[in-house]
């Protein structure tokens, strides 16, 4: 402790100037009165108060120029393990911090550091002893200490949260735990200072706390779902006040972590707690303290659970957690209500009633609205919490700030809302009333879709949507049941209403079609042509040639044969250009001018395809010509349904008959395939002509194979591991799945199998020693992967002691493994395509055998899934052939049975090996 200490009555004031104020005081009454902190505490016994006062006396002159951290004490601090590259950021910063605030307090014990990050810029004179941040090297520490007189100083920050039900700090390797932390306290006899600032601290320090022990903590009994931002804080006024003790820097922490929260209208998801020995530990924003701050950001007076609620509440009424078993929330109540006019354009009032069911559930509290200002408006009316106690909390909409993103030249962003609601917890209902209002709509009529499901589910949902008189108007139901609105009419309008109960929350299963969500799709376009017209219109001078395009595409293309090879340079250069995507207002819809383009060397899908139809033009081949085309990329358009149903575009090129789709988007992606979510969809020609929807070609499994040669050497039947060489080559979509993995792969994971990341070999496992492939970006030819290692359990031992069964190490897609579990929605593999597997595997078996027995050929001839596996012997070599085609990578749910009994089958095969028998 360090304090002011003032003694009154019949003594004279005895004054240490020494950050905080005692009292002693003596009271007619013969009592005395000893007051530290703020904290009053009435003795009757002169004695005790006496005794009292001299150990105050004591404790004050031998600290007189106590600091932050003792002055004889060992330093130990430990970061914990990064998540990503901005948190490996943040914690070098703040070790640095800690190490700069280290320099100014000049402890006289030594200085450990436990870190995954690299120590750099150490202060001048101050040595620190840097160690891995293991769980081995923090418990060696302690032992280091055990003859230490010091006292203890130790500051942990990062990752933490809970192992099954114990807390844990993440350190790589095994996780530290409050018994760890305890072993490294009790190592020494020597007080010791605790700053734990990660998710679970507050566990840690009700194990850690002890007579001698000060302990701050980001919580308290609550592990909250956000990693706590308070050390940054306290870091920040250590270096701007070095002379800060213990508990001035504490309780500066307190309100430094309220006001955070308060300037940035969060809600508060952190704790700061000092624990004092064996005291009941001391909250740092006391209720008290966070009213001064205003921690919690504009709230109104509290309003009871009672008649006096706001009458939108009249019809709300709470659910039994124990009823939504699966579920964090629940919707109790929703309604959105549209109406499309002139000015405004649209205008969407949304309203929802959420009841929060478990802890996990509070994130239901955090809101971001993305906008589109000047043309979009978005008001939020009402924002408030129902507290299960009944009160009524209110965050006042009018303190919700704007969170704009940057611009980027032609690029114009739109701006976010960004909130949270206060005092969010499990009873809590949430009660969010907000309006958009776009007074110029982007497009001329409004094509939009209406989500009728998301994580909750919904237990009553209106929707309302009100059209001019004359207007046009189109509606259709997706993934879910067709149902006919009540209409109701005035002499302005119709409103088309439909009324929902008992939504099922919208979850996805693994591998399932990422289209699946139940949606109400509205337009008011007439038909396909007024769309069309209206976009060509949009587009008009974007596509012009200027001279500079012109001769980038005589660059390109001047040492090319043939046309196609023209149409295949002028692809190579576009797809190469960097992708970079800004969806928002008008800039959605229409692509910046093709000049812009070629200078800027970047665009998204639609600018890259407008500026490769630009540079096709500027060829002036009369047989050849290019368009745009919209594309709903892994959805489905609707051909009753005119509107923006499209989220990408590519480009339909002719040459003189021949129809080439190209997208030139991915830059991984060779020439004449479509990459994924494109093949099979119904898409938009804007040529001023198309009045309907045109459909993309299916892929064919013949065009989207891996072909595996491979050897496997048997000259050691008895031994564990047998080498492997493959030599590998992808068609289609294994071409471009593993040109992707390639280009992660020059980065990350060097040393792991690149075909493993989308492939496994059925019954054995692989060893890499060694893996070469083709130029990524050579996209005239197939992509070519050449892996060597060994094979372990490939071959086991027979019973009979000198007769082993030789497994055929063939490769199969990880997807199959997740294929097999039991669903109720169809299956999206291979990204929609299909897959042909060409596969044989020849093993070179030593001389003199005594026996071979190869397992009879098996085969499938049924789709979805057919597969042969074949054995046969040549001499001393052992060929087994895998074939299969799977003709479709979109699988019914209706024939997901099917397929899985195939894949069954097809792994029983796999799994019947060569029984070789030595002599």
């Amino acid at each position: 402790m360090s304090f002011i200490l003032e003694a009154t009555g019949s003594s004279c004031p005895i004054d240490f100037d020494y950050g905080r104020r005692a009292r002693f005081l003596k009271l007619r009454n013969g009592f005395f009165r000893l007051t530290v902190w703020g904290v009053r505490m009435n003795l009757y016994s002169p004695k005790a108060a006496t005794l009292i006062q001299l150990a105050l006396l004591f404790f004050v002159g031998i600290n007189a120029k106590a600091q932050f951290i003792p002055p004889r004490a060992d330093v130990i601090l430990i970061s914990g393990m990064a998540g990503d590259l901005e948190t490996e950021k943040e914690y070098r910063d703040q070790l640095h911090s800690w190490l700069e605030f280290l320099a100014t307090q000049k402890p006289a014990g030594g200085i450990t550091v436990l870190a995954d990050v690299d120590l750099e810029n150490v202060p001048v004179d101050l040595p620190v002893k840097k160690l891995k941040a293991t769980r081995e090297a923090f418990l060696a520490v302690g032992k280091t200490l055990a003859a230490s007189t010091n006292k203890l100083f130790v500051v942990a920050w990062g990752h933490g949260g809970l192992q099954g039900r114990t807390p844990v700090f993440h350190v790589r390797g095994p996780r530290l735990t409050p018994a760890d932390f305890k072993a490294l306290a009790e190592s020494t006899k020597a007080p010791s200072d605790w700053i734990l600032y990660f998710r679970s601290s507050g566990n840690f320090a009700q194990e850690l706390a002890a007579p001698d022990r000060k302990i701050i903590s980001s919580e308290n009994e609550t592990i909250y779902a956000s990693d706590p931002v308070g050390l940054s804080v306290l870091l920040k006024k250590l270096n701007a006040d070095p002379s800060l003790d213990f508990a001035k820097g504490a309780s500066e922490l307190g309100f430094g972590v309220a006001s955070w929260y308060r300037d940035r209208n969060l809600a508060r998801t952190e704790e700061p707690t000092l624990w004092l020995g064996s005291e009941k530990p001391l909250t740092l924003i006391s209720t008290e303290s966070a009213a001064q701050t205003n921690s919690v950001p504009n709230l109104k007076s509290p309003l009871p659970l009672t008649k006096d609620l706001p009458a939108a509440w009249k019809e709300i009424q709470r659910v039994e957690a124990q009823k939504f078993p699966d579920a964090d929330a629940v919707v109790l109540n929703a309604r959105q209500v549209y109406t499309l006019g002139n000015r405004p354009a649209l205008s969407v009032e949304e309203e929802q009633f959420i009841q929060i069911l478990t802890e996990e559930g509070k994130r239901f509290g955090d809101f971001d609205f993305n906008y589109s200002p000047p043309f979009e408006d978005i008001n939020f009316l009402t924002c408030e919490v129902l507290r299960p106690n009944g009160e009524l909390a209110r965050l006042d909409p009018e303190a919700i700030r704007d969170a704009s993103d940057s611009s980027l030249r032609d690029y114009k962003t739109g701006q976010r809302k960004m909130f949270s609601l206060p005092q969010v917890g499990p009873g809590a209902i949430l009660h969010i009333h907000y309006t958009r209002t776009w007074q110029s709509f982007p497009l001329p009529h409004v094509s939009t879709k209406i989500s009728l499901a998301g994580e909750s589910p919904i237990l009553q949902e209106t929707i309302r949507v009100s059209v001019p008189r004359n207007a046009a108007f189109n509606f259709s139901f997706e993934n879910m049941d067709s149902r006919d609105p009540e209409l109701k009419q005035t002499q302005y309008g119709t409103t088309y209403i439909w009324n929902f109960k008992n939504l099922d929350a919208h979850t996805r299963e693994a591998l399932s079609p990422l289209d699946g969500e139940p949606q109400l799709l509205i337009s008011t376009f007439p038909d396909w042509a007024a769309f069309t017209g209206w976009y060509a219109r949009l587009c008009k001078l974007s596509d012009e040639i200027t001279p500079e395009i012109s001769e980038k595409a005589a660059e390109l293309t001047r040492a090319c044969k043939s046309d196609q090879e023209k149409i295949a340079a002028l692809y190579n250069y576009v797809t190469g250009l960097r992708y970079v995507a800004v969806e928002m207002g008008v800039n959605s819809f229409r692509p910046p001018a093709a000049a812009n383009v070629l200078q800027n060397q970047f665009g998204d899908c639609k600018d890259k395809a407008n500026f490769f139809n630009t540079l096709i033009r500027s060829l002036k081949k009369e047989n050849l010509n290019a368009h745009l085309v919209l594309v709903p990329r892994f959805t489905q358009a609707n051909e009753a349904m005119p509107g923006l149903a499209f989220n990408h575009a590519i480009s339909r090129v002719k040459l003189g008959d021949e129809v080439f789709w190209i997208d030139t988007t991915d830059d991984v992606c060779r020439f004449g395939m479509l990459p994924p979510g494109d093949s099979g969809r119904k898409v938009l020609v804007i040529d001023e002509q198309t009045t309907a929807l045109a459909q993309l070609p299916k892929p064919q499994a013949r065009d989207h194979q891996l072909v595996l040669r491979a050897k496997v050497n048997c000259s050691a039947l008895n031994e564990s591991e047998l080498p492997f060489a493959a030599d590998i080559s992808g068609l289609g979509y294994v071409d471009y799945e593993l040109r992707s993995l390639a280009r992660h792969f020059k980065t990350h994971s060097a040393n792991v199998p690149l075909l493993s990341a989308k492939f496994r070999m059925a019954n054995s496992s692989f060893s890499l020693d060694k893996q070469t492939y083709s130029p990524i970006s050579a996209l005239s030819k197939n992509f070519n992967l050449q892996m060597d290692g060994k094979i372990i359990g490939g071959n086991s031992v027979l019973p009979a002691g000198k007769s082993f069964l030789l497994k055929a190490p063939f490769w199969i897609p990880t997807e199959w493994d997740v294929a097999l579990h039991r669903r109720s929605a169809g299956l999206f593999l291979n990204q929609g395509y299909p897959l042909g597997l060409e596969e044989s595997v020849e093993f070179e078996l030593p001389p003199n055998l005594k026996n071979i027995s190869t397992p009879a050929s098996r085969e499938n001839k049924e789709a979805p899934l057919k597969w042969k596996v074949d054995w046969q012997r040549n001499g001393t070599h052992l060929i087994a052939k895998l074939n299969a085609e799977l003709a479709s990578g979109e699988i019914s749910a209706k024939e997901v049975p099917a397929f899985q009994n195939q894949i069954r089958n097809l792994l029983s095969a796999l799994a019947v090996g060569a029984e070789i028998s030595l002599p």
